[in-house]
């Protein structure tokens, strides 16, 4: 019943990705080291971010139902039974903005209750940057493309992130995603390491089966273009809340 009750909000749209190859990481950075090819089952993964209507709609429907939460996120969520960011995670924005300070627990248990799960840092950086370069369009820095410090960096009353579905042409990827980089950091499923790429599995690489910080990806309205890159790994521990981090689900095309 629990499951029927969240197949009956409107499914978000999604872009399919086929079983394929392509090579993730770069030689920027040492943890973006190696760039390595990676093989990828067949998955969908959201258009957009999340937006805070979206959310609500899990806070409505889902959050009370334990079924949605993996064990550590039963702990955390009996700890916290209003969210830690319940107070200010809407503050300001609209709710067709991308829902912003969410702790990794909760963005699980919300791409759970959507049938999905949290994109693995590979899923995600092969859907955020199917061209050759740093970011969707390419590897050229090209500012105005990117919604980073409110797309007017200095001018802090413009600071804000932008509605989910909103993008600038030139920042959309060539399968329709939004806001893969800028915006608000995305969370994945995977734990970060530095080393990670060292020990990457060839087939769907999941990253190490536990640490202390998860991976985010993508950048913010707050961070520079550096930092809003395809290939950019920022660890963060699973509790944390801000007004930068949000995230997008992924969807298995076949079943575990």
């Amino acid at each position: 019943m629990l499951l029927f009750v969240s197949q009956l909000w409107a499914q978000p749209k999604t872009a399919s990705f086929p079983q394929q190859s392509f090579y993730m990481g770069s030689g920027r950075s040492a943890d973006e080291t190696p760039r390595h090819e990676v093989s990828l089952s067949p998955y969908r993964i959201d258009l957009h971010e999340v937006s805070i209507a979206e959310f609500e709609q899990f806070v409505a429907q889902g959050w009370n139902s334990d079924v949605y939460w993996s064990s550590d996120g039963l702990l955390w969520r009996n700890k916290n039974p209003s969210g830690a960011g319940k107070d200010h995670r809407s503050a300001g924005r609209f709710e067709t903005h991308p829902v912003v300070a969410v702790t990794w627990f909760e963005a699980d248990a919300y791409c759970r209750w959507k049938g999905g799960h949290l994109p693995s840092e590979a899923q995600w950086e092969q859907a955020a940057c199917p061209k050759e370069g740093r970011f969707p369009w390419g590897d050229d820095e090209n500012i105005e493309a990117v919604w980073y410090s409110g797309g007017k960096y200095g001018h802090l009353q413009s600071v804000l992130t932008k509605p989910v579905k909103e993008s600038n042409p030139t920042q959309k990827t060539t399968d329709g995603l939004t806001h893969t980089v800028g915006n608000v950091w995305e969370w994945t499923a995977d734990w970060y390491h530095s080393d990670s790429y060292q020990t990457h599995a060839a087939k769907d690489p999941t990253g190490p089966k536990e640490g202390m910080w998860k991976t985010m990806r993508g950048g913010s309205f707050m961070n520079l273009p550096s930092y809003c890159s395809c290939t950019h790994r920022e660890p963060a521990p699973p509790v944390r809340v801000a007004y930068t981090v949000g995230f997008r689900c992924a969807y298995s095309e076949t079943p575990p």
